[in-house]
């Protein structure tokens, strides 16, 4: 929901203004970035947090900033809000520069892993708190609080303290003291990591149906790979201050642009093999066809192949066809709605390597610990990296 400045919520009005202030990654690329973000540095010292970062963000996208713990992701965040300049670089929001203006000019709303609610505050004196700063009428002020309690489905909750809520209403009225002030940008810091697996697996639900009815641009930083691929349009993944890579949640964990992207991203088989060929690695003493291969190799040179334990094939595999390679599978791992099975290539030769089995196909194959199997190694799923 895209309001204009000090606009109330009209429902009526809304559902036909979201619908149009949506923008998708498919048509992203043929409109200007709301967000514009060039060469971006910041340094603490000798320490560059943040290395010529490069990104643009459209207008109405839920961007997710994913990756491990010291990576860079808060501090581009805060970089975006104005908490922590950078030392180089320019962002542009919507065609403003904003590169070196204080958190308090520039438009956006934050919501914080800790909540930050003030907790002298009633519910709806913290979601009034922004509409008051800038000295609205109480009436105006009042219906917005209102409609914005119903938003996040808080609606009786107004007249208690925070402490009388749990973490996951507190979180909602969080976002909807966030949202009050109909910010361009939405700004979310981990929101979802200090609760339990239950209601983030909701929350993230609701913090993604609620952004795509309103239609505001959204940044939201994680190291949860779940709530990105569930959550975001596109995730940066970020690794040592630089960007390892920018796609669609397909993309990113289909097409994995290095091998931290796929180590980092769901599970993944990496090993060792050797370029056959144009299009060909040699692994466990087989020659294996694939479209993968992320970079011209010369013929013998040392490679890392992967796939993913659940991109290996274990039905109607016809052993005289290629990419085919037979294994002994030695160990079954019981995970609830499949089974990880750790194979070895027949003959010892070549590393053992992960598949995961559905329940049925192992009832209907009669898969046990010691059974010796063909199995088919895709080439469209086979990727072939350097030697890491």
């Amino acid at each position: 929901m895209l309001l204009l400045k000090n606009e109330l919520f009209d429902g009526n009005r809304l559902d036909v203004g979201m619908k149009q202030n949506k923008t998708t990654t498919a048509d992203s690329t043929a409109r200007a970035p709301y967000l514009r973000i060039r060469n971006l540095t910041k340094k603490f010292g000798d320490f560059v947090a943040l290395d010529r970062i490069s990104l643009d963000v459209f207008e109405g996208e839920f961007v997710c900033f994913l990756g491990p713990s010291g990576c860079g992701k808060t501090t581009l965040l805060r970089a975006i809000a104005g908490l922590d300049i950078q030392s180089s670089g320019s962002i542009k929001q919507a065609g403003r520069d904003i590169s070196n203006l204080p958190a308090s000019e520039r438009d956006f709303g934050i919501v914080f892993q800790s909540y930050a609610l003030f907790p002298n505050l009633k519910v709806a004196k913290n979601v009034a708190y922004g509409l008051e700063n800038k000295k609205l009428p109480r009436d105006q002020i009042n219906q917005r609080v209102r409609e914005l309690l119903e938003l996040v489905g808080l609606p009786e909750q107004g007249l208690k303290y925070p402490a009388q809520l749990s973490g996951g209403q507190q979180q909602r009225v969080a976002l909807a003291r966030a949202l009050a002030t109909s910010p361009g940008l939405l700004l979310l810091d981990e929101p979802l990591s200090a609760l339990d697996a239950k209601v983030r697996a909701y929350l993230r639900h609701e913090i993604k149906r609620l952004q795509h009815r309103l239609g505001v641009t959204t940044i939201m930083v994680t190291h949860d790979q779940e709530e990105a691929l569930t959550m975001a349009d596109r995730i940066v993944v970020m690794n040592h201050g630089v960007i390892e890579q920018i796609g669609s949640p397909e993309e990113i964990y289909g097409q994995p642009a290095s091998t931290f992207v796929g180590d980092f991203i769901g599970s993944m088989n990496f090993l060792s093999g050797e370029v056959a060929g144009p299009g060909s690695v040699r692994f466990a003493g087989a020659e294996l066809a694939t479209t993968g291969m992320k970079e011209e190799l010369p013929v013998g040179a040392s490679a890392t192949v992967c796939i993913r334990p659940e991109d290996v094939v274990l039905r109607a595999v016809d052993a005289s066809r290629g990419n085919v390679i037979a294994v002994e599978i030695t160990e079954m791992e019981f995970l609830g709605s499949f089974y990880r099975a750790r194979l070895m290539p027949n003959g010892g030769e070549g590393e053992e390597f992960l598949a995961d089995l559905s329940i049925n196909l192992v009832r209907d194959l009669s898969i046990v610990e010691g059974s010796e199997i063909s199995v088919l190694l895709p080439e469209e799923n086979l990727l072939v990296f350097p030697e890491q």
